[in-house]
């Protein structure tokens, strides 16, 4: 290895390094820099607070919903539009992906959000 490759590789760990420990410490985050959905689920105390949390969830299966329906339009006009199928990457194949991909977690937080209803009433 010449003195040039050699400096691109340890530039190329160094930053895969800093990256990684940048990674690190939103993992180690402490409950104060939590998201506010985490702050609502773990201040949760009442009927009112299990309601909203679920109403949160409907809503976000209303914008995972939107954003499925978005990408089954993109999948239709890559089908026909200048790209056409296949090729090196299928972009109406991974848009149509990504559509049942959002189309699942807007099930899944309908789901929460009935859950959430249901130990609302205990």
């Amino acid at each position: 290895m010449d003195k040039k490759s050699t400096w691109i590789a340890g530039a190329v760990c160094g930053a895969a390094l800093a990256f990684g420990l940048t990674l690190g410490g939103y993992a180690v985050a402490d409950e104060a820099s939590s998201s506010p959905m985490v702050q609502k689920i773990l201040g949760a105390k009442t009927k009112a607070d299990a309601e909203a949390l679920a109403a949160q969830y409907e809503q976000e299966a209303k914008d995972l919903q939107a954003k499925a329906e978005e990408h089954r339009e993109m999948a239709k006009a890559y089908k026909t539009g200048y790209f056409g199928p296949g090729g090196k990457f299928d972009m109406a194949r991974h848009c149509s992906l990504l559509a049942k991909k959002y189309e699942e977690a807007a099930k899944e937080d309908l789901e929460l959000a009935k859950l959430q209803r249901g130990s609302a009433k205990k």
